[in-house]
């Protein structure tokens, strides 16, 4: 492969990074925890879009319901960043896992 080949598919692969990571900035990654007690959704720029709280847990809180909430609400952010994450990494990998430079091993 000569280096204006080489380029090319650089820019191709580049391009295509450019574009799957704009389709992940639009999907939404939900979590669920602590038997439904919270449910966090955030989208592919990490940021957080809602967090809903059940209404039936949420009606009558008492110190220790409070914390049982934190506790779910920290246990289902951290999931969905963990999902956003690994489907980046994964992209990433299977657009460089494309690239077929002699003596790189990718």
């Amino acid at each position: 492969m000569d280096f204006n080949s080489l380029m090319r598919e650089a820019q191709k692969i580049q391009e295509e990074m450019q574009r799957k990571d704009a389709e992940l900035k639009n999907k939404e990654y939900t979590s669920t925890k602590s038997k439904s007690i919270v449910e966090v959704t955030m989208n592919g720029d990490y940021e957080l879009i809602s967090v809903k709280i059940n209404d039936d847990f949420a009606k009558n809180f008492t110190s220790d319901d409070r914390e049982i909430l934190e506790d779910a609400l920290m246990l289902a952010i951290n999931e969905v960043t963990n999902k956003v994450t690994e489907d980046k990494e994964g992209l990433v990998g299977d657009l460089a896992g494309s690239l077929n430079i002699p003596g790189l091993g990718l």
